[in-house]
């Protein structure tokens, strides 16, 4: 069959139904326009072919017919375009489809065309967030002019909205896939556009920097049907802006951010004459009412915390992060997460919910025969999203499977918890699928953003036609059927949102006894007895009040309700801690005097009720270690120190601890009072990691020895800063820089001190010289040995001075002879030759096994530590020294009682004798043996062969035991540091800090520990001295 003749006079339509056309002869002027365009007949015949068969499944074949001339009109290749139809059998329906259902995606086509090539190529199918975010980066790339900006995101917005379009009506893709995809565009273009904003006013302004140099991140929180990814085309778009923090005495940084937000929203919004941005509603917005667009993501908190109400919980089940930064909203939406899931509703959140509901059976209770507004119709697609969220609201305190944003997998979770049936789940699903896919369809036909029904009688037809509810004569959509499926679509919801509603748990729910007591302000004494004994408290009425002080806020602008709350939600969980330990009763109490200090209750109990690892550590450190917790009381801002301890997988490093120091350090003029706090840091995420059993006995020692390391050489720096000062910088007679060393020696040149370790130090300089005066310093100098002595004395000084919270340390310079009381520092040589002349006492060469140099430049300590190290070497081993070092031993513990773990017998310092002497002894011919420490001492001993692995391992085992119930002791705050108490009470308590069921097993251990330890004390003392 030839095709008609375009020229010819009588040109018909005979092959097509006339009666369905409006305007023959323009329907006659449009296709005499596609014959035109110079395709070879057999390509035209095909084409006939095609709109025969395919025009009939259409609506309106006028409207179809003039889009298909438009759209080869515009084609850069019309005859390619018709070969296309021509090879491809579905390319020329899928066309006609897009035409038929919207007017504004033919328009799209027809002013791009290359865009019907795109959206074949990807057939319909999703693409990810990524790879849209990325694309559209890169198209924005090198533009510096917003309006060319906002140009490029908008086709790039338009492209994809036909790509997705043509994958919902042309290939089926389901309306749940279909809300993701645009929400993934819409997540692409606000992030985009944010990185856009970002670059263009930094280039202009620079980026705002806070005093520690870094730049505060900023990040948009989605919420509503963005924040669900069940976007509809054109739905409104909420948001949230939120910044970490910025310098608040800076007001430029708040007025940068909010003109990234004034700018951002001029970008994406467009022009409102045409209507083809994004519509955003900041209104859910912490600070919105007040006129700001952004705030920091603790104010926000703050503000939704102590004012928020229910209707904003409900906002927020759906929210997201859609830009910036992920990791400050995700952190932002995590903190919030106790807020909009309670595990309990106070009466007047309850009261809240019951308006709500009313609210809605009141929606609900309207009736009329059809209903113009598919989203806000009583049992519309917003009552459906509502009751949805309403049901995660009530129950998502108890049950996190059920905390989804999108409605589809909030349904589907809700029935796996068992909170919806499947009949009533499945109901949900497919009613809130068709409203969905009607909305859609709505919005593209008609270039709508809302829900509303058209009032046009055509335009029904259409829009009924297209959901394929069509008249048996095929004349066109059948409107009363529509009409009376969707009320009965209506109906369906109403009655199984009523019937949700009745079943929802209200203030008859019952709620633990433990909470009870909190929310009652005159509670039954009869339950306070009941609910507080069987927690193990003896004193029911006290804990009842330590329980009231816990639940009030100390801090006066903070919530109190928000305080009462996050408490009453993990009463139970917190008391049956409490009752865990040796004695509640003073662990409760223990916890108000903590919690007092802190303020901001509300934060810490919604901590615990979120970690419960953190409430373990919370109340085992109130019921054991008065150290850790007098720490807290006294720097209650160290609670974040308490919380880091948890997070880190390792003790902090000598080189951290070192830096921090130094941080801290810059420019203070109180130099005692900011290394009393850094040590108590330090000391704090130290002992809750010894506590909780997290690290190796000489990993703990040796962080606390390093944070000692790190407070002397922060307070020799200051120190000689200030001498020097006065009486220039020492230098030797050629002019170079003499420098101060200090060894440390017993446990801290061991690396192995505890909590309350004394320090032993000697201090020695480089060289001898005189010091150089400073750039307009004073005239006056001093020789480098007084220098050294005075710099010497104003450290020790300092350390030891008494302070508000005590001395810092206490510090002894040891190795001084009995002439020598006004020499504090003497040079590395005169140190040494003492030694080469042999007039150094045996206890000083003992002592130089445990001496570490700890401060001075690299190159000089590897020179001291290598004097040390000769001295030790070329020691003269005489089996009268092993008698000489033993006789000291006797005289140490004479001093001792003989409870003493330390010095009394088989204490720890007969582990240290024998490592020390062994080390004198062999060092020559084993130089591989010298280690300061003592355990690494003894197993270096054993590998030489001068220890059997059996007296090694007794030694080491039995080290490790004393020292670690010495470590325990010390957190405890025990009066005698190296004794076991003899209060019942504080041995229970040591027993529950080491894990022990029987406080007798400590006893027991400790008495065969100390038995084994002499043992082999005498054992290896005999064979020292040749005693057979």
């Amino acid at each position: 069959m030839e095709a008609d003749s375009p020229y010819a006079d009588d040109f018909t339509l005979s092959w097509l139904d006339v009666t369905r056309i409006r305007d023959p002869e323009q329907a006659k002027k449009d296709l005499r326009a596609i014959w035109n365009s110079g395709a070879p007949s057999d390509l035209l015949h095909s084409l006939q072919l095609g709109l025969t068969a395919h025009l009939e499944q259409l609506d309106d074949l006028d409207e179809a017919i003039s889009h298909l001339s438009g759209f080869v009109a515009s084609s850069p290749d019309s005859v390619s375009l018709l070969a296309l139809f021509h090879r491809d059998s579905e390319a020329l329906p899928a066309l006609l489809q897009v035409f038929a259902t919207s007017k504004t995606l033919a328009n799209r086509l027809i002013s791009d065309p290359e865009t019907f090539d795109l959206i074949r190529a990807s057939d319909g199918k999703p693409a990810s967030r990524e790879m849209l975010i990325s694309q559209l980066l890169t198209e924005l790339q090198d533009l510096e002019q917003p309006n060319r900006a906002a140009l490029i995101i908008r086709r790039f917005s338009s492209r994809e909205m036909i790509r997705i379009a043509y994958g919902e009506f042309v290939r089926g893709a389901t309306p749940e896939r279909v809300g993701r995809q645009i929400a993934d565009v819409t997540d692409a273009v606000i992030e985009a556009g944010l990185n856009f904003t970002l670059q263009r006013l930094a280039e202009r302004r620079g980026m705002p920097q806070r005093p520690d140099g870094t730049t505060p991140e900023l990040t948009v929180i989605g919420l509503g049907h963005l924040g669900g990814e069940e976007m509809g085309y054109g739905s409104s778009i909420k948001l949230v802006f939120l910044y970490d923090s910025i310098d608040n005495q800076n007001v430029w940084h708040r007025d940068f951010y909010s003109t990234v937000v004034s700018e951002l929203l001029t970008l994406l919004r467009g022009d409102e004459s045409r209507s083809d941005g994004l519509d955003i509603d900041l209104r859910e917005g912490p600070r919105f009412e007040v006129g700001v667009s952004i705030c920091s993501f603790r104010e926000a908190l703050r503000i939704y915390e102590t004012a928020g109400r229910t209707w904003q919980r409900l906002s927020f089940v759906k929210a997201r992060v859609v830009a910036g930064s992920q990791k400050l909203g995700k952190a932002f939406l995590s903190r919030l997460e106790p807020w909009v899931y309670r595990r309990f509703m106070s009466r007047v959140e309850i009261a809240e919910i019951r308006t709500l509901r009313n609210k809605l059976e009141k929606s609900l209770s309207q009736d009329s025969d059809v209903r113009e507004d598919i989203g806000r119709s009583p049992g519309g697609r917003d009552d459906l999203e509502l009751t949805v969220e309403f049901l995660q609201l009530l129950h998502g305190g108890n049950l996190g499977s059920i905390r989804c944003r999108n409605t589809y997998d909030a349904i589907f979770s809700l029935e796996q918890a068992g909170c919806l049936t499947h009949q009533e789940a499945t109901l949900l699903s497919e009613n809130y699928a068709r409203l969905c896919r009607l909305q859609h369809q709505l919005s593209v036909m008609f270039d709508q953003s809302g829900s509303l029904l058209p009032s046009e009688i055509p335009a029904r037809k259409r829009l009924a036609w297209q959901l394929g509810i069509r008249a048996s004569n095929g004349s066109g959509g059948d409107i009363e059927r529509f009409e009376t499926l969707l009320n009965d679509t209506f109906d369906k919801n109403r009655r199984m949102i009523n019937h949700l509603m009745l079943d929802a748990p209200g203030d008859g729910d019952s709620v633990a006894s433990e909470t009870e007591l909190l929310l009652d302000p005159n509670p039954d004494p009869a339950l306070v007895e009941t609910t507080l004994s069987k927690h193990g408290l003896v004193n029911p009425q006290r804990a009842m009040e330590n329980l009231a002080a816990l639940s009030t806020e100390s801090v006066p602008f903070l919530s109190p309700h928000r305080c009462r709350h996050f408490l009453t939600s993990i009463a139970p969980a917190l008391l049956t801690e409490v009752s865990r330990t040796p004695d509640p009763d003073a662990t409760l109490a223990s916890l108000v005097e903590v919690t007092a200090s802190l303020g901001a209750k509300a934060t810490l109990w919604e901590l615990l009720g979120s970690s419960h690892p953190t409430m373990e550590l919370m109340v085992r450190l109130c019921a054991t270690t008065p150290y850790l917790s007098g720490i807290l009381t006294n720097n209650p801002g160290m609670i974040d120190e308490l919380i880091d301890s948890l997070l880190l997988n390792r003790m902090p490093s000598a080189q951290r601890l070192d830096a921090h120091s130094i941080a801290v350090c810059r420019g203070a003029s109180d130099i005692e009072r900011i290394l009393w706090t850094f040590k108590n840091s330090a000391h704090l995420n130290i002992g809750v990691r010894d506590m909780l059993g997290k690290d190796t006995l000489e990993a703990t020692h040796q962080s606390i020895g390093d944070t000692a390391e790190s407070c002397v050489r922060r307070m020799i720096e200051h120190e000689q800063e200030s001498l020097a000062n006065q009486y220039g910088d020492p230098c030797d007679d050629e002019g170079n820089p003499a420098e101060l060393i200090t060894f440390g020696l017993g446990k801290l040149g061991g690396r192995e001190p505890n909590y309350h370790s004394d320090l032993d130090a000697i201090f020695l300089y480089s060289a001898n010289g005189e010091t150089q005066r400073r750039m307009g310093g004073r005239r006056a100098t001093l020789t480098n040995q007084q220098f050294f002595n005075q710099l010497t004395q104003r450290v020790i000084t300092r350390i030891n001075q008494p302070g508000p919270d005590g001395r810092l340390y206490e510090l002894d310079s040891r190795l001084r002879d009995t002439g020598e009381e006004g020499v504090w520092a003497m040079t590395l040589e005169e140190f040494g030759q003492r030694f080469i002349e042999n007039t150094a006492p045996l206890w000083q060469r003992l002592a130089l096994c445990k001496a570490r140099s700890i401060s001075g430049s690299r190159d000089l300590r590897r020179q001291a530590d290598q004097t040390v190290a000769t001295i030790i070497r070329n020691t003269e081993w005489k089996p009268e020294m092993a008698i000489e070092i033993r006789e000291m031993r006797e005289r140490m513990q004479q001093t001792a009682t003989d409870a003493n773990l330390k010095r009394g017998e088989g204490g720890t310092v007969d582990i240290e004798f024998v490592a020390q002497m062994l080390t004198l002894r062999h060092a020559n011919a084993s130089p591989q043996i010298l280690q300061t420490g003592t355990t690494g001492s003894l197993l270096a001993l054993a590998d030489a062969g001068h220890l059997s692995d059996q007296e090694s391992m007794t030694l080491v085992n039995g080290y490790r035991t004393l020292r670690r119930i010495e470590a325990n002791l010390r957190l405890m705050n025990t009066t005698a540091r190296h004794e076991l108490p003899h209060e019942p009470d504080l041995m229970k308590n040591l027993a529950f800090l080491m894990n022990e069921t029987d406080p007798e097993m400590i006893v027991a251990q400790c008495v065969q520990t100390r038995h084994n330890n002499r043992a082999v004390f005498n054992q290896i003392f005999d064979r020292a001295s040749n005693v057979v």
